[in-house]
């Protein structure tokens, strides 16, 4: 008689095309580790996220002058607009903001890592933004970027930052 596969196994090919994580981080090497930092569990746009773009990168990605760096303007209130699943004007093929997908944001990794796939590590020139204005926009991309605050209960499944 023929053994019967356990039907997590068969589940598994399923399980992996669902799984929000995307496997093609860069390497750790080049990236600031956030291990360290506690998982927020709610991030609110205007409240957690705006103020860091609002002190750490305005001063280039401002729409005063019509021409802000990248065409990315950060200033409130259209920011979440700039971001959210578009798409970057230095590279077509890249995702400034994939939603639950850190790693497959543009944004992120040129916050987070040396080695980015456009570009240069961002704010250019200055002392990267702390670990934990890090791993708060990192937490806030994984809980699906939301424009303002999420109401879940337990978004993050019981998972470690990774």
């Amino acid at each position: 008689m023929p053994r019967r596969l356990p039907a997590l196994l068969l589940a598994l090919p399923v399980l992996a095309q669902a799984w929000p994580y995307d496997a093609a981080a860069p390497l750790a090497e080049q990236c600031d580790s956030i291990d360290s930092v506690p998982m927020r569990q709610h991030v609110n746009y205007n409240e957690d996220i705006q103020p860091i773009w609002s002190t750490r990168c305005a001063n280039c990605h401002v729409d005063w002058g019509k021409f802000p760096s990248a065409d990315l303007d950060l200033n409130p209130p259209n920011s979440w607009f700039f971001l959210y699943n578009e798409h970057s004007s230095q590279d077509s093929a890249l995702v400034r903001v994939v939603p639950n997908q850190p790693w497959s944001s543009l944004l992120f990794t040129k916050l987070n890592c040396e080695v980015v796939d456009v570009g240069v590590r961002m704010p250019r020139g200055r002392t990267p933004i702390p670990l934990n204005e890090q791993a708060l926009v990192h937490d806030w991309i994984l809980a699906g970027a939301p424009e303002a605050g999420d109401d879940t209960i337990f978004r993050a499944r019981f998972e470690i930052r990774g």
